[in-house]
């Protein structure tokens, strides 16, 4: 390939190497801005982002990196509108300037929609799971929010894999026949 490069005029591979370095790098500030429109996923919020809102929501207590990427991940593959969502709340907790969840709950501008995201995201940081079919998806059993009130007292059993996950539900027993008690006597 070199001797392709080198009997090519005004094409070296230092010029090839510049140009391969600009792409990358205008790839990974974003590319929007250099190739002029945003990609799918422009409106995907960042770990980090996503991880703050989550504080917020969740009473300002600091929060796992690494689980708010995955809940993050685990929430979106459930609804793939999640993303979205979770944009339309930061825009409105940001023109809110509401100092805590209480005082953002109480606002009576907040929409339905709104307070079904923000239950998403702290159902799933308390109970350590997205979901509430057979498909839930166990994201955090011992780091379950749910578990920090208690955690200088009581050790949280990771043998588990989570509640009610023991095994499959047992099948239902059959209903006896009513019995006709005035046939006894």
């Amino acid at each position: 390939m070199s001797h392709l490069l080198n009997e090519s005029p005004g094409l070296s591979r230092r010029t090839v190497l510049a140009g391969a370095i600009l792409t990358g790098g205008a790839l990974a500030l974003g590319g929007a801005a250099v190739f002029g429109s945003r990609g799918a996923f422009a409106a995907v919020a960042s770990p980090a982002d996503f991880q703050r809102l989550s504080e917020f929501l969740t009473g300002g207590q600091p929060l796992a990196t690494g689980l708010a990427a995955r809940f993050q991940a685990a929430l979106a593959r459930r609804d793939t509108s999640f993303n979205d969502k979770v944009q339309s709340l930061q825009a409105y907790v940001d023109a809110a300037k509401a100092p805590s969840i209480d005082d953002l709950l109480a606002r009576p501008d907040l929409s339905e929609p709104l307070r079904k995201t923000i239950t998403q995201i702290v159902s799933a940081w308390y109970l350590g799971i997205v979901g509430d079919d057979d498909k839930t998806e166990l994201v955090s059993y011992a780091q379950a929010l749910m578990y920090r009130p208690t955690q200088d007292v009581l050790v949280i059993p990771t043998y588990g894999g989570g509640p009610d996950s023991w095994g499959e539900k047992p099948t239902p027993a059959p209903t006896p026949a009513p019995t006709n008690e005035k046939q006894a006597a």
